[in-house]
Formats: structure tokens, C-alpha cells, sequence
């Protein structure tokens, strides 16, 4: 019970009780004992240091302001060239209907010139630069549902490979010209997927994916339906619907060469 009553009775450690009654001694306030000074110099720095932080926060605030700007500034000019890529086409487009009617006014005159008008309107079809009608279907891809049960969001996302085995499925099973999104498929067709961006011939495009196929629309759906194309689809469980219709469209692409030219006939 002592070691109680002293813990009562004398709280402090001696030493402690010792400095008090000095500082007591001495006309100081005991209690002031570890309690901080300011002085100038310390506010001065206080101040300065807020200065500093303020002056950091404004700085990245308007960086961010650029930064935004700047964005937007060249989101406006990808959609102004799109535009103008566009025009572009649809007037390449009207100079090679201009051209070909003028082919055909020519080719008019003599039977072996319409014989011939008609070879290149078949060569011009085959090689996509031409537009061509006829039956068909339409093969409608998109992206798989309930992204979010994915453990990357990505992979719920139609890519650039999937596209490309729905078309090979298409010519497998007997297509005759094909078309995405109204671009057409031609040999020189590019279809890529970049930073989530599909891209056919090198034109920007997006979910849904129409795949206009001419062929025999009686036996192009079962033909797909059985083909790897749609196999391709099902085991990515990317859902898709193909339909039947008597009469489509395909777009003409663009067939330009640069570099290769005819060679000689051997």
C-alpha cells in the first residue's frame, strides 16, 4: 500500500519536481516548459513555404488548362482532316465515275469495244473498283456483353483479327465483294485496331460492324453459319447476326497503285 500512496501522493518523477521548483525559484512559469517560440524568422518561412505551395498549384492548374486546350485543339483538326480525306474521296470517286462513263461512250461504238467494256467492268469488280449490287447478306458484329465479367475490359472488345476471320468466312463461303461499315475489301485493305480505335482502310469506324457480303443469299448463311468464320465468332462469344437480302450495295474502294506497274505480257 506505500507504493501506492507515494504514486498519489508524488506524481511527478523527482527530477521533473526538482526542475519545477527551480524555474519556480527563478519568477518562470513552470508550465512553459517545451512550449515552442516563434520567431520572426519561422513565420517569415511559415509564409514563404505557403507562397511556394500556392504558387506550385496555380502552376500545375494552368499546365493542366494547356494541356486540356491542346487536346481539344487536336481532336478538332484529326476530325477536320477526316473531313477532308472524305471529300477527297468522294471526289476521286466522281472523277473515276466521270472516267469510266467516258471509257464506256468510247467502247460503245464497235462490238469489240463493247466486248472489251465489258472484260474491264468485270476486272474493275473484282478488284473492288468498282461498286457492284446484287443478294446477299449482312453479317452484324459487335462487342460482347457484360464487359465488366471480363478480367480485362479489352478483351470484351470486337479486334481487328476478329473482323478479319468474319471476312475470310465470308469469302470461304463464296462472297463475292465485301464491305465494312461501307468500306470496301479490296487486296490493299487494311484493317487494324489501334489504341482501341478500329480502323478499315485506314478510316476510323466503331461498333456495330456491318459486313455487307454479295453472293447467293440462299446458301452464303449456312455456309458462314458452318465456317470458321462464325466459329471464330462464337468462341470469342462475340455476338452476331446474319441476314439475308435480295438486293445490297458495295461501296467501290480504293484500288490506286503507286509503285507496281503492269508487267509484260509473256
Amino acid at each position: 500500500m506505500s507504493l501506492l500512496n507515494d504514486l498519489f501522493a508524488k506524481p511527478l518523477e523527482p527530477g521533473y519536481e526538482d526542475v519545477a521548483a527551480r524555474r519556480r525559484a527563478a519568477g518562470e512559469d513552470p508550465a512553459s516548459v517545451g512550449q515552442l517560440r516563434f520567431s520572426p524568422a519561422l513565420i517569415l518561412g511559415t509564409v514563404a513555404l505557403g507562397l511556394l505551395l500556392t504558387m506550385a498549384a496555380l502552376q500545375v492548374r494552368a499546365t493542366a488548362d494547356v494541356v486540356s486546350a491542346e487536346r481539344q485543339s487536336l481532336i478538332e483538326r484529326i476530325h477536320a482532316e477526316d473531313d477532308n480525306v472524305s471529300r477527297l474521296q468522294e471526289t476521286v470517286a466522281s472523277l473515276e465515275s466521270e472516267i469510266s462513263g467516258l471509257e464506256a461512250s468510247l467502247l460503245e461504238n464497235s462490238a469489240a469495244g463493247r466486248q472489251l467494256r465489258d472484260e474491264v467492268r468485270q476486272l474493275q469488280a473484282r478488284a473492288g473498283s468498282m461498286a457492284v449490287t446484287g443478294p446477299g447478306v449482312v453479317v452484324t458484329v459487335d462487342n460482347a456483353e457484360n464487359p465488366e465479367s471480363y478480367e480485362d475490359p479489352n478483351d470484351a472488345l470486337v479486334q481487328d483479327i476478329d473482323l478479319q476471320q468474319a471476312v475470310n468466312g465470308l469469302w470461304a463461303a463464296g462472297a463475292e465483294a465485301v464491305s465494312i461499315n461501307g468500306q470496301r475489301i479490296t487486296a490493299l485493305t487494311a484493317i487494324r485496331r489501334v489504341d482501341n480505335v478500329m480502323k478499315i482502310n485506314y478510316r476510323p469506324t466503331q461498333a456495330p460492324y456491318e459486313i455487307t457480303a454479295i453472293g447467293d443469299s440462299r446458301s452464303l448463311p449456312s455456309e458462314f453459319g458452318d465456317g470458321t468464320g462464325a466459329s471464330w465468332l462464337r468462341y470469342f462469344s462475340l455476338p452476331f447476326d446474319v441476314q439475308s437480302a435480295e438486293s445490297l450495295t458495295v461501296p467501290a474502294g480504293s484500288t490506286s497503285l503507286i509503285y507496281a506497274k503492269p508487267g509484260e505480257a509473256t
